[in-house]
């Protein structure tokens, strides 16, 4: 099997740099003629022409039809071999843990996920995440050899550089501490293992694959048990140790003095206004005061309620929680249109539970800010998004790293 996709990361030769060229090229633009190829990279034909021959031969690339010709015989179609290497894609969070099969294409060839609970301890999950990847291989007859390496978006805070994922709050089960995570799993599969905050590998797959790399202004935030930001500034992911929306980030931007205690003793801060907790506790507390609600026909005890039982509410049109979730909007949207006019991104994309489910909630966040920023940038417009990789866009962009890792 050919090696040198791996010798990308490093290429030691200014010939081995022009192979990873024509390769990052083919992957984007394929399938593409020797001549196009000519004309996107200035090489000489003579030089194209060898290093393509090299692909074909290494089993990287393959021809892929002929182009229509101008005179003479067709020209020949080059495009990535994506049967040859495949990366693991994992995104860790606190509703779920997914691991996605992708191919060189960042396609998504198998998928396995896992609900989390307070069973859910690192012992667990990780030994869900090895079986679920050597079943994968499996049942795709794809050898560790033709594995890359291993992505993992995950939950804030932890150690990017050495793959550590610390004490994160609001997790569902215990024994979440200092969990070594890269080490674990590379010492059972010996591939490389790249670890970031699940947010930005959210971000890193819609600008690479849904926003095609057209948008170079992004902000994205996921919000559900917890909430965490992600940002993007002329094309390029912006790192901080304080990556959160949540616990160590914009999460405790003030838009309510009035407004409920937050965990770090202010009052008011964007996180009492935009997670799965705080919604469930401000219902039930209305609840215990004897505010009316058809929740109180479907569960006697309002500490029973969940979040899916908030959901059905709000279909059934119960003025309780339509009331309860429009002010929590209103307030998140005004972080949102904070972190806006700081960062004036060009789109916001809004994703996790508390959007995805409750439409009310996403409409009406989205409609506040875009009424405080057009107050002050008039003429200055933010395309809101659900984002088009759904839950699926941290595993992918986890994965995405990897395959970063050699050709970017």
């Amino acid at each position: 099997m050919s090696l040198m996709l791996k010798q990308f990361h490093n290429p030691m030769s200014q010939k081995l740099m022009n192979t990873k060229l024509l390769y990052k090229l083919i992957r984007t633009n394929g399938p593409v003629t020797k001549n196009a190829l000519i004309e996107l990279t200035g090489l000489k034909q003579t030089t194209c022409g060898r290093i393509v021959e090299e692909l074909v031969q290494e089993g990287l690339i393959i021809e892929s039809g002929t182009d229509r010709s101008s005179g003479g015989r067709k020209p020949i179609m080059y495009d990535i071999n994506s049967k040859l290497y495949y990366c693991i894609g994992i995104d860790i969070s606190r509703t779920f843990t997914k691991v996605l099969l992708l191919d060189i294409h960042l396609k998504v060839k198998d998928e396995a996920k896992l609900r989390m609970d307070h069973t859910c301890s690192p012992e667990k999950t990780i030994s869900f995440i090895i079986n679920a990847i050597e079943k994968m291989l499996n049942k795709n007859q794809i050898q560790h050899a033709q594995l890359l390496g291993i992505g993992i978006g995950a939950i804030e805070p932890l150690d990017r550089e050495k793959g550590i994922i610390f004490n994160p709050l609001y997790f569902p089960a215990n024994n979440w501490r200092n969990i070594r995570i890269s080490e674990i799993l590379r010492n059972h599969f010996n591939t490389r293992i790249l670890v970031d905050s699940g947010v930005n590998t959210a971000i890193r797959a819609e600008y690479e694959i849904g926003l095609n790399s057209v948008v170079g202004n992004l902000a994205y935030t996921i919000a559900g048990v917890g909430i965490r930001l992600g940002l993007m500034t002329n094309h390029q992911l912006f790192h901080s140790p304080a990556t959160g929306f949540g616990k160590y980030g914009n999460g405790h931007m003030v838009v309510n003095t009035n407004g409920r205690k937050c965990d770090c003793g202010n009052y008011g801060c964007v996180q009492t206004y935009s997670s799965i907790l705080a919604l469930k506790e401000e219902i039930i507390h209305h609840l215990k005061r004897g505010h009316s609600s058809i929740l109180t026909e479907k569960i006697a005890n309002p500490d029973e309620i969940e979040f899916e039982d908030i959901c059905w509410a709000l279909k059934n049109d119960d003025q309780l929680c339509s009331f309860i979730v429009k002010d929590f909007g209103f307030y998140t949207g005004m972080g949102v249109a904070n972190i806006i006019n700081l960062f004036q991104p060009d789109i916001f994309i809004l994703e996790g539970p508390m959007y995805s489910r409750l439409e009310l909630f996403y409409e009406t966040v989205t409609k506040t800010a875009s009424e405080r920023i057009g107050k002050i940038y008039p003429g200055y417009e933010v395309k809101f998004s659900h984002g088009y990789l759904g839950e699926n866009a941290a595993a992918i962009g986890a994965g995405s790293m990897v395959l970063g890792y050699y050709i970017d």
